[in-house]
């Protein structure tokens, strides 16, 4: 697989103004305990580093060393791999205060992934020897990290279960996990990104997205808004 060499992102050449709230903005929404947000930010503020990216633009590609960890700060990244038939699936959509690439921090070689800005976005770059040196003056900040990781681990794992399941049942299932809010979730990117996620096409997450409409399990208010209006009967169908 050819290497997309380094990322278009660039580190400004006079830092952006406000970079210091950037940066402690992001920390405070970093997937941390928040016992360990105040004592970590200190820590972690000093060796991270902003990087502006473009919508549409590559972070890091599948196979290119894997030499940092990154943390969205502002805007929207999705993590994808190639799959058999060569388009791309998206694996995880992030927003602020979300991690990717942590593969960098306790293996060598590339990464199992590629990464995209979905928006005009600004992520933090913490580069693996600085953050290897972090951790080992802060065995908080190791505790911290697994937990991120296995985080990851039951993502991917719940992930490949649902790959497993037809369309509609796929879909359900990830309506379910999204935040919701007086009944209602939000999807964090357009149907077509969903639909990469999903492993599907988009005709047919509209399809299924129409038959949970017609069995009366939700409603959608607009393109990003859906109104869940049977749990139970939605978690039953999620279930296949």
């Amino acid at each position: 697989m050819e290497k997309r060499g380094r990322p278009k992102a660039s580190v400004p050449k006079e830092r952006a103004p406000g970079t210091g709230t950037l940066i402690s903005e992001a920390l405070s929404r970093a997937p941390f305990p928040d016992s360990l947000k105040g004592p970590l930010g200190p820590v972690l503020a000093p060796i991270a580093t902003p990087l502006r990216v473009k919508a549409g633009n590559p972070i890091f590609g599948q196979d290119d060393t894997a030499d940092s960890v990154y943390l969205v700060a502002r805007g929207k990244v999705r993590v994808y791999i190639p799959d058999p038939s060569g388009k791309e699936r998206t694996l995880r959509i992030m927003g602020p205060g979300e991690t990717f690439g942590e593969a960098a921090v306790f293996m060598d070689g590339g990464y199992p992934a590629s990464s995209s800005a979905l928006a005009d976005s600004w992520v933090l770059r913490f580069p693996k020897g600085s953050l290897l040196g972090a951790i080992r003056d802060n065995p908080a900040l190791a505790f911290a990290v697994i937990g991120v990781m296995a985080g990851r681990l039951r993502e991917l794992t719940t992930l490949l279960g649902a790959t497993l399941k037809e369309v509609g049942p796929r879909l359900a299932g990830y309506l379910l996990s999204l935040p919701e809010n007086e009944g209602k979730v939000r999807l964090p990117t357009t149907k077509v990104e969903l639909a990469r996620h999903l492993g599907t096409s988009p005709e047919s997450l509209s399809r299924a997205l129409g038959r949970l409409k017609a069995d009366g399990l939700v409603r959608e208010h607009k393109s990003y808004l859906i109104r869940i209006l049977d749990r139970e009967g939605l978690e039953a169908f999620a279930l296949g």
